[in-house]
């Protein structure tokens, strides 16, 4: 796979020196330019080798899950992903279905949640002609237009457990019947589902049968949440800014420093997608390619409202120190990571001296011995 160079020109949060982060966001996914020396030769070589293009990110979480894409995408293993709504799970479905041997074959997905139970019922596995009232013409069904490919069952949690049972047969041997029809089909597709709540819970419950939930879970992806990798944030708001950018016709747009210092500083709790949103209406709000702080919703920039200017001054400086913060902890934790604890490797890794990466160490009381713990 050819690796694309891509150069984001974003704004950052501060031009202070001793914050470790890339001005110009040049570790962007595919990137081997001036930037390529802080990915990890483990991410280089997956997206290298493999169609991740879609997937931003350079934090540990996700390149684990690269990791276990390029492993048993090209089997017929089933996969459940796992993880709240906005953390990105269709992308990774997507992934399994293109670095595998079925990729010329169509990738279907379906999401349970969003049709009742008979609909989702005629639509899975088709139906004959006379089904029932309406039903004029033979439907195929999406089982079988899926034939050859695979088939992501997007919140799989909502299905009834009569069609739990039905889908179950599909995952044991390949065998359904349309409804209306008694005759069985057989369908080759390799089965992704996809829940943003806890199955095992579910199955605790009663409300989901063990034994689809043992069937799915063959290999198990959890998805992490925007929060818990912030130090993507800048890396996904230059992608966004980029997508959107050319999209609506405008050239070298970039957020503010006080606008990314909220950004930063937000919890997320639609995830990648909210991100996405506010990115959107950023790009599509500003009149002269700089996005601001008064461009961004509410629910961003609230913890300044309602104060004076002296106030609203004062407070940003205090969130603008606590983002660069604890952007800086989460970074060399996972520079730390990424070399099992290598304290040379790991500066080097930050593009930092190594007297300043052990300052940055010693002021988040950081051990590198736990992380060749954790790597062994």
């Amino acid at each position: 796979m050819a690796v694309s160079r891509k150069r984001f020109s974003v704004s950052t949060l501060s031009a202070d020196s001793s914050v470790i982060w890339d001005t110009n966001l040049e570790n962007a996914p595919g990137d081997c330019g001036n930037g390529s020396a802080r990915i990890s030769p483990c991410e280089t070589h997956l997206r290298t080798q493999y169609h991740f293009a879609a997937i931003i990110g350079h934090h540990e979480s996700i390149i684990s899950i690269l990791k276990i894409v390029s492993q048993v995408a090209d089997t017929s293993a089933t996969v459940l992903i796992q993880g709240e709504s906005g953390t990105g799970k269709e992308l990774v479905a997507r992934s399994l279905h293109d670095n595998s041997r079925r990729r010329s074959k169509p990738f279907v997905p379906i999401n349970c949640g969003a049709m009742p139970e008979n609909l989702l019922e005629t639509e899975l596995f088709g139906h004959v002609r006379g089904a029932f009232t309406g039903a004029v013409r033979d439907n195929p069904g999406w089982l079988q237009r899926a034939d050859g490919g695979t088939i992501f069952l997007d919140e799989v949690c909502e299905m009834s457990p009569s069609l739990q049972v039905k889908l179950l047969r599909v995952l044991q041997t390949g065998d359904y019947s349309p409804v209306g029809n008694t005759q069985h089909r057989t369908c080759d597709v390799r089965v992704v589902a996809a829940t943003n709540k806890d199955l095992r819970a579910l199955v605790k419950q009663g409300r989901f049968r063990d034994d689809l939930f043992y069937r799915l879970n063959v290999i198990d992806i959890e998805m992490p949440r925007l929060a818990q990798r912030r130090s993507d944030i800048s890396l996904l708001v230059a992608h966004f800014v980029e997508v959107y950018a050319k999209q609506f016709g405008k050239a070298n747009v970039r957020f503010s420093d006080d606008a990314l210092a909220l950004l930063l500083a937000h919890d997320f709790p639609g995830n990648v997608r909210e991100l996405e949103n506010i990115v959107q209406r950023g790009v599509a709000l500003t009149e002269d390619a700089l996005i601001r702080s008064d461009h961004l919703p509410l629910c961003v920039t609230e913890p300044l409202h309602g104060r004076s200017a002296g106030q609203s001054f004062s407070a940003f400086k205090v969130s603008k120190q606590r983002v660069v913060e604890r952007f800086e902890r989460e970074y060399v934790k996972d520079c730390l990571m990424v070399t099992q604890g290598n304290i040379s490797n790991a500066a080097n890794l930050a593009g930092i001296d190594i007297k300043n990466f052990y300052t940055k160490m010693k002021k988040y009381e950081i051990d590198a011995h736990s992380f060749k713990v954790q790597a062994d």
